[in-house]
């Protein structure tokens, strides 16, 4: 880490990275959460939601209870 801070400390405004690595993170982050909570999002959502709860093909209930 030394040789890292080193090379850091000849830079001039080293202090202006953290801040745009800040505001880049807090861009994407809002962004997520405004992409997720759109309205247009809502079925896709919900079909991805459903898919927990659906059979495989070829699969019935009472293949699943036997095999257990």
């Amino acid at each position: 880490m030394k040789l890292v801070s080193h090379y850091l400390q000849g830079i001039s405004d080293v202090g202006f990275f953290p801040s745009i690595s800040l505001l880049i993170f807090f861009l994407f982050f809002v962004g997520m959460i405004w992409w997720a909570y759109k309205k247009s999002n809502k079925a896709f959502f919900t079909k991805m939601a459903s898919y927990a709860l659906e059979e495989e093909e070829g699969t019935s209930s009472s293949n699943r209870n036997n095999n257990h």
